[in-house]
């Protein structure tokens, strides 16, 4: 097998490449490189507007209401709180909500969303703090979305510094109050019975605001699905996984992204970072047909293509083995799932598509040779492929100490994170 490293730098940055333009490249799959302030972010929910930004107070109490203006982003700042809450009450900290919420605050540790703010993109953003914040905030909109997490504010045309600033809570990347604070509001899904009646009065910090929106794809479309005027190679956004499970059958039988992400309202949104949900959505299957012998992948069980988004990659291989157990030379194939992007003469393209969409599979087979008696297969997932080529080619260039602490640190979690669902070995038989 080629080395993976070399020939995805071959295909992102051609031969010769400036390392600000490597990071400029990484940072504009973030939706954008302008430093004017804005809060028309192509990833903003479907309808957001400008009006919804002073309407802290606001009462979102349908669905419409919540797809037009709950995920204005950055969220406008929550205000003062109420002068008779307590500390704990008003605290926007995570760690803090586990004082009532323990159980989805230890789901919330093990996951993605927590380590938003990741060595990997904290590593550039450290480079364009002072002198291109449009940058950094169009990847914060996402990664750290609360106005409380960042260090500056739009101020007509100009960005101000946030006296509300904490950066213990940007680090804490995408919190609880991310998703469910607005105007100090408490805002969360329907009771386990269905009911949305108000809070008891004299509940903490208010009580909460319920609503059906908290079970329903188009929350989690706010982040997962590019907008107008976002990049799309092919027609595509970089970021399509809502578009992806509206158009499969999954939207139509109501299976909605909390139903596989959120199994029992945990907080835990696995994805391809874990072998477990990985597996749970494929089916594989040994096949010989005619002269060939290999694998079937079927993706039965995603909402998605598998896998969605263009940083993870999955590699399969079939090999031929004799009496021995030992591999026959030229008797063996390998088969890329994926989708490969490069950042080309300024725009986003797309090299190739081999992801499966729902319900569709690949069969990745290999000729019988002679002497074949058994055949083995396995199947690997690299949840960071393109992000480790990324790394591995800033690495090389200007780095402040910080930065090349944040990347290094950030190359070798991606070394780390590939896993295979798939591994065995089976007789041939003729």
């Amino acid at each position: 097998m080629n080395d993976i490293t070399s020939t995805w730098i071959r295909r992102l940055n051609g031969p010769k490449i400036a390392l600000a333009a490597v990071t400029l490249v990484f940072l504009a799959a973030c939706g954008g490189d302008s430093d004017s302030p804005r809060n028309d972010h192509p990833m903003a929910g479907a309808g957001a507007s400008d009006s919804a930004l002073n309407q802290d107070d606001r009462v979102f109490a349908t669905i419409p209401d919540f797809v037009e203006g709950y995920w204005v982003r950055p969220v406008p700042p929550q205000g003062n709180p109420p002068a008779s809450w307590s500390d704990l009450e008003a605290s926007l900290r995570p760690e803090d909500c586990s004082a009532c919420h323990p159980a989805q605050y230890e789901d919330w540790q093990t996951t993605v969303h927590s380590g938003a703010y990741s060595p990997g993109l904290s590593g550039q953003l450290v480079n364009w703090e002072q002198n291109a914040f449009g940058t950094v905030q169009s990847c914060l909109v996402c990664h750290a979305p609360l106005s409380e997490q960042s260090a500056r504010l739009p101020s007509g045309e100009e960005w101000a510094p946030n006296s509300a600033y904490d950066p213990g809570l940007r680090d804490h990347g995408i919190t609880c109050a991310a998703c469910h604070v607005r105007g100090n509001r408490r805002h969360g899904p329907p009771r386990r019975d269905g009911s949305v009646e108000p809070s008891p009065d004299g509940s903490p910090h208010g009580g909460v605001t319920r609503t059906g929106f908290f079970e329903d794809s188009r929350f989690c479309a706010g982040c997962h699905q590019f907008g107008p005027g976002g990049a799309a190679p092919n027609g595509k956004p970089l970021e399509n996984t809502y578009s992806e499970w509206e158009r499969s059958r999954y939207a139509a039988e109501g299976v909605v992204c909390q139903t596989c992400h959120m199994p029992d309202r945990q907080h835990l949104w696995r994805g391809i970072h874990d072998p477990e949900m990985v597996r749970s959505g494929v089916t594989i299957e040994w096949v010989s047909e005619g002269a060939e012998a290999g694998l079937r992948i079927t993706n039965t069980g995603t909402g998605h293509r598998f896998p969605t988004y263009a940083t993870p990659e999955v590699l399969v291989r079939v090999e031929l083995l004799d009496g021995d157990g030992q591999p026959i030379d030229g008797a063996a194939i390998e088969h890329s799932i994926a989708r490969r992007i490069a950042y080309q003469g300024g725009a986003w393209v797309e090299l190739s598509d081999t992801r499966l969409v729902p319900d569709s599979g690949v069969m990745v087979a290999v000729p019988l040779a002679p002497g074949a008696r058994q055949a083995r297969a396995s199947i690997s997932v690299l949840p960071d492929a393109f992000y480790r080529e990324v790394f591995e080619m800033m690495l090389v260039g200007m780095l402040s100490d910080t930065s090349r602490s944040l990347l290094s640190e950030a190359r070798r979690q991606a070394e780390a994170s590939p896993f295979r669902i798939f591994d065995e070995t089976v007789p041939l038989t003729r």
